[in-house]
């Protein structure tokens, strides 16, 4: 019985096949030896289910030849469950347009490949079998100990490696902290970085929103809540471009200190890219208390898909995070881990770094200049430091207008949706990070003539 349900579930796995066209007419169908191999059945059984085909007339036999597939004019009833359905790909958004200010893009021009490749070629040599094994949860120590070096000597950050830990990604690693304060409830920025509000909301975490002014988080939404996780961007805020000045910084630490259930979470984006003045510390160099919990990543200050992030725990909560009963995996490749080690440890990456910082500058110096003359009808903000600025169009352009027009000359244009309904002004985020130098005219005069009168 058990032999008889078997070929013929193969029957109706082949007749289905012929059906639905994976086989046309007179092809030549698998020999019943192959079949039996490649799907471990016993001879038998494809016999039997061959026979069952060759009855109802969808294969036929040439002698001496194999089986072939008969030449099926019409069928009856097809079950459109069974049906492969082709669909015709979307063109991607990015062939729609010929100019684009993304944001999250480097300029790809510039990343030494040659070097990379010899720290990719160093990694896998020397019998390194522990680049086949899973690797530590927390990431391997040496790209942890590299980690720890360039925040003390870049963001003045002074930790232990044993107290960082890699993930793939800023988001997982939000969903790791709120996993660690799960008792907790939040206060984020308004506007506010999208992954943050994407972990709470999904997590069904407790939060409010605190206005983000133009020197930083606004202190008293702050002190007039009861929430205890203060969310922050604070070196280059997402989307406004805002810096948190020193003042607030460090009565953001004060009030951090004032309670023991308080923490801040520092996400140090854009730090890396500081344009014009002394950069300013990260919180964490300035808590005594340790009560920052520190987050960046490699993606812009390497490349996007590298897909590495880190995050500096406090002793306490590393303590809480080394007893949970269940800790995800490391999703970062070992090999990926040990290159940028590699990568870290030569000063190739202090030497990159220095000269993309540079490269960026003159690209964000070139836009600006050649935005100047339209200072009248184009407001700029948050152009001091990382790889993004918003433009405010005043000049009586509506945003379907503006859009209108970026779209008859194929720019596309990053809409800001982070707006007041009282603020009715066109506004829009502007990356230049990827832009070639050799395009940046181009891109920036059909900006202007999208945006200006």
């Amino acid at each position: 019985m058990k032999k008889q349900k078997l070929y013929i579930s193969l029957y109706e796995q082949l007749k289905n096949q012929i059906i639905e066209g994976q086989y046309q007419a007179q092809d030549k169908f698998p020999s019943k030896r192959q079949l039996s191999e490649h799907l471990s059945l016993s001879h038998t059984t494809i016999e039997h289910a061959y026979q069952l085909l060759l009855d109802e007339g969808f294969i036929y036999s040439k002698p001496r030849s194999g089986y072939y597939v008969s030449d099926i004019q019409s069928l009856p009833v097809i079950n459109i469950n069974n049906q492969f359905i082709e669909i015709e790909p979307k063109t991607p958004e990015s062939k729609q347009y010929k100019y684009a200010f993304n944001l999250a893009e480097i300029d790809a021009e510039y990343f030494p490949l040659n070097l990379f490749r010899k720290y990719a070629k160093e990694a896998f040599e020397d019998n390194e079998l522990a680049l086949l094994e899973k690797g530590d949860i927390q990431g391997e120590l040496n790209l942890r100990q590299q980690i720890a070096h360039y925040l003390f000597n870049s963001r003045g950050v002074s930790c232990h490696p044993n107290q960082i830990v890699i993930g793939s990604s800023t988001e997982q690693l939000l969903n790791m902290i709120t996993d660690l304060l799960k008792t907790s409830s939040f206060i984020i920025e308004k506007p506010s970085y999208p992954p943050i509000k994407h972990v709470l909301d999904k997590n069904k975490h407790n939060y409010i929103q605190a206005t983000v002014e133009k020197d930083g988080i606004n202190m008293i939404d702050i002190i007039n809540s009861n929430n205890d996780i203060v969310y922050i961007t604070p070196s280059h805020q997402f989307p406004t471009g805002y810096v948190m000045n020193l003042k607030k910084r460090t009565q953001l630490i004060k009030w951090a200190h004032q309670q023991n259930s308080r923490y801040i979470i520092e996400d140090d984006y854009d730090s890396e890219f500081r344009y014009y003045g002394k950069p300013i510390p990260a919180l964490q160099s300035l808590d005594k208390n340790d009560k920052v919990i520190y987050i960046s990543t490699f993606s812009k200050s390497l490349y996007p898909s590298c897909r590495i992030a880190y995050i500096v725990l406090p002793q306490k909560l590393l303590q809480s995070y080394l007893s949970m009963p269940y800790k995800e995996s490391n999703t970062v490749p070992v090999h990926i881990q040990q290159i940028i080690a590699n990568f870290m440890s030569s000063g190739s990456f202090e030497r990159h770094l220095n000269k993309m910082r540079k490269i960026y500058r003159e690209k964000l110096n070139y836009i600006l200049e050649r935005l100047k003359p339209h200072e009248d009808q184009l407001k700029i903000e948050g152009a001091l430091t990382g790889m993004h600025f918003t433009i405010t169009v005043d000049n009586g352009l509506t945003m379907s207008q503006c859009l209108h027009s970026a779209e008859k000359l194929k720019l596309k244009l990053n809409v800001y949706n982070y707006a007041e309904e009282n603020e009715l002004l066109p506004k829009f985020i502007i990356g230049f990070g990827g832009i070639p130098n050799h395009k940046l005219k181009e891109h920036t005069d059909v900006l202007i003539k999208s945006l200006t009168v």
